[in-house]
Formats: structure tokens, sequence, C-alpha cells
């Protein structure tokens, strides 16, 4: 027997447990995980020993390009730079919100050339739906293998979408088998009075940001999502949750029955708007809140009422262009997050909060995969794709822009030391970053997604089952 590459003496963790093993890989897949692999032969051997070895992470919300809509050369640049990025932090798959006006049956193709010949990642497409007409195109998405769709819920004049046409997308979306993505901040007409009055009174803090879009429209959105949910009898995923008040409220959607599934972001677990390093740069939607909501987040992750964790990662380029005037109502939303996803786990949640590796893995590839029907990630298993990151607990790092690999000239997490770091990550069975050095692997793929029967969008489903089906593998 010869194998491609064995990853030997580590500690491996997935699926809820964790064994000292050795990994071999063979063509991109894993092909048996063995207490003893020195009888294998292999072209490169991994030496893990003192590590521990996880599912290659997935980022289930970024948004590259958004802020270059609509100029594809932008966006094919930004497959490469935020490749790297994402490799840099152990993440080897992302999903890609696709936020262009017009048909998706037209622009997803173009954004799949631009994948194929530039990123160093796999890529999950979930189209924003802010119009009717793209609302009708769901069912030949889903036909075509992408079928996790997002909807704004917050009033912006660009990608929100009004309350009939939400229905009516989320109704078509769960008809057709797809899972709906929902940025829940109910702000108009509330947004407009807030912002006028804090503007009028001269407040322009990170605070008042967070005051001018308060925790009970997220929540309102929420429950009234819930609510529609329920009727419907299908699945919902809430993104970015940033409330204390969130986590509880999705536990009470599932305990009537609501297949309620929410997601928070690394800089609402460990930031906050009383942080004077992040007064220029930390305005996002939903808010970067006070110190009880970080807590109460980190509450309900620990206690399994939140489900993953993504980044809203945003491709914004320059620190410039991010803080405006020098006050929060010019300021730009948005930052990047993928590189750094990781260190901030491992660091404030393993290290100081004792969250489990093995809960780590559920919020950061496994819950993910089963959540949007991904086939082949998630897991360390024989047949899975041979995705993974080899991570030192023991490894202290300074995250600056400078080290970073984003193309984005800015971090929320300038100077932070963290303990806990990826050492090494292995994409399609390739190397493709060692010690923070970023090696050539294979090319991109846009992957197809599964999409649930009818009986998997009834009430009470709390976890899909997994997809592994090699013919959905990718577009």
């Amino acid at each position: 027997m010869n194998a491609d590459l064995i990853v030997r003496g580590g500690r491996v963790v997935t699926d809820g447990y964790r064994m000292e093993a050795d990994v071999v890989i063979e063509e991109g897949r894993v092909t048996g995980l063995l207490r003893d692999s020195s009888h294998v032969a292999a072209d490169r051997v991994v030496d893990a020993r003192g590590k521990f070895v996880l599912p290659g992470l997935i980022d289930p919300h970024t948004h590259w390009g958004v802020f270059n809509l609509p100029d594809l050369d932008a966006f094919a640049d930004q497959c490469a730079s935020e490749s790297a990025s994402s490799l840099a932090g152990g993440v080897t798959t992302v999903m890609h919100c696709a936020m262009d006006q017009g048909s998706y049956l037209t622009h997803l193709p173009r954004k799949q050339e631009r994948i194929e010949s530039r990123a160093g990642v796999d890529v999950v497409f979930y189209p924003a739906l802010t119009s009717l007409a793209q609302v009708a195109e769901v069912s030949a998405l889903v036909a075509q293998g992408v079928t996790s769709f997002k909807m704004f819920l917050n009033g912006d004049a660009f990608y929100g979408i009004g309350e009939s046409a939400f229905y009516a997308g989320l109704r078509e979306v769960l008809r057709c088998g797809g899972t709906p993505m929902v940025h829940c901040e109910w702000t108009p007409p509330a947004l407009d009075l807030l912002s006028h009055e804090l503007e009028a009174a001269g407040r322009t803090d990170l605070k008042a940001w967070a005051d001018a879009r308060p925790n009970v429209l997220e929540l309102t959105a929420m429950e009234r999502v819930f609510r529609l949910a329920e009727s419907l009898a299908g699945p919902v995923y809430i993104v970015h949750v940033s409330t204390r008040e969130g986590p509880a409220l999705g536990a009470s959607a599932r305990a009537r029955g609501v297949e309620a599934y929410l997601e928070t972001c690394p800089h609402y677990l460990a930031l906050d708007y009383t942080m004077p390093s992040i007064a220029q740069l930390g305005k996002v939607k939903p808010p970067i809140r006070g110190p009880a909501d970080r807590e109460g987040l980190w509450s309900g992750l620990l206690s399994g009422q939140i489900d993953t964790v993504g980044t809203d990662h945003c491709t914004l380029l320059l620190r410039a262009a991010k803080v405006g005037k020098g006050d929060i109502w010019s300021q730009q939303n948005g930052f990047a997050g993928t590189e750094t996803m990781l260190p901030i786990l491992l660091s404030e949640g393993v290290r100081k909060r004792g969250l489990t590796l093995e809960r780590l893995v559920e919020l950061t590839s496994a819950n993910a995969a089963r959540i949007h029907r991904i086939p082949g990630k998630g897991s360390i298993r024989p047949g899975s794709d041979a995705d993974l990151t080899i991570v030192d607990l023991e490894r202290t790092a300074t995250l600056s822009a400078d080290t970073l690999h984003s193309a984005c000239d800015f971090t929320l997490y300038e100077g932070w030391k963290v303990t806990g770091m990826p050492v090494l990550t292995i994409r399609g069975g390739a190397v493709v970053m060692e010690e923070g050095t970023m090696r050539r692997g294979p090319p991109g793929r846009v992957l197809r997604t599964a999409r649930r029967e009818a009986s998997a969008t009834g009430r009470g489903a709390s976890s899909p089952s997994r997809v592994d089906d090699p013919a959905h593998r990718s577009r």
C-alpha cells in the first residue's frame, strides 16, 4: 500500500470524539484512520505529534468582492487573496454570498469561472434574494446544486427585501428543498428615527451605532421569521446573531418544533463597543454590542444553543475607506475575519472559557456541512475530502494586518496576543499552508449542495443527515 500523504502521530478530533490516529490520504480523500501507519509507505509524512488534527474549517458567511460589484476582475483578485487568507487560518471551504443585481442564472457561472481560475479553496454559493424576479429563479438554481439563499431584513436599499417578497422568497426556498439564511434586523422605520436622533444629539461613537440598532430590532425580526418558518414547516438559519437574548429565543423556537439554526461571529464573541482600539473600525450590521451581549453569546455557544460560527468576512480593502470622516455615521461597514476566526476561538474559547475541541469542530465545520448539506466536508473519516487543519494549542502569535494574508490592510485584532494557532493546512490532500508559508494546491471548486427532501423540511428535525454522494461534489 502506498499513500499520497500520511498525517502521523496527531490527536484527531471529529464527529464528537477524539482519538490517537494516523490519517491516510490518497487522491484527495481520506482513506484510513490507523492506530499505527508505520507499515504504510507514503510520498510524504507530516509529523503531527503533540498537535490536534481537525477537519478543515468551513466559513459559512463571507462576502468576497461586495464593495466592488459588479467588477468581476476585482472579484477574481479577491478569490486569490482571500483564499490565501482562508487557508492561513485553517479554512478550506467558504460559503460566498452572491449579492448581484439581475439574474443569478447569468451571474453565478461567471463567478464560477473566476473561482476555478483564481481561488484556492472550495466555494459554496448562497445568493441573496432581493426581488421577486430572483425568487422566481430559486427552483432552477436548486436544480443546479445551489440550495442556500440569503435574505436581508434590514431595509437596505441595495440588498434588502420587502416583506411581501420576503414571504414569497421564504416559501419558495422551502418549497424547493433549500435552506433560507436570514439577516434579522427589523430596522425601518425605527432605524431612521433613532439614527437621526443620535446624530442630532452629537453622538459619533461606536456605541451610538448599537444604540441606533438596539437588541429588540434583531429579536423582533428573529421571532417573526421563526413564526413564518413554523407556519411553513421548514428550517431557517439565522446569520450573525449578535444579542445576548438571541440564543434563548432560538431555543424557545426549537421547543415549539421549529427547525431553527443560529450562527454568530468571532467579532461578537471577542469584542465590545467599549474597546477603544475598534472605535474607528468596528462598524458592522448588526452592531458590535456591549460586554453583556458578548458574554451572553458565549453562554449560548458553550451550551449548544448556537450552531455555527461564521465571520461575515467583507473584503473592504483600505483602512482609510473604513474610517471615513472619523465618525460612526460616515464609517463603512464590514471587515475581514476568516483568517483570524480559528485563533480567536482557540484563544478566547478553548483557552479562556473551556470550549472543547469537539464542540469547536461542530461550530466551525461539522454543523455547517450538515445544515447546508455540503458533501464530503466537516469530518475526518474514510471517504471524506482530505481537508485538515493541524492546530498547536501552545503556539502563541501576535495578530497584525502586516502578517495576515487578506488584501484588507487593517484588522480589528491589531496587536492581539493569541494562544493556539493553525500551523498546517491540507486541502484536497495537498499541504497548502505550513508554518504560515503558503504553498500551491489544487484549484478551487464550486461545490454543489444537496436539496432537502420534503420530509426533511418538517417541524422539529434538528440534525439534517450528512450528504456524501460523490455526484454532488462539484459544479
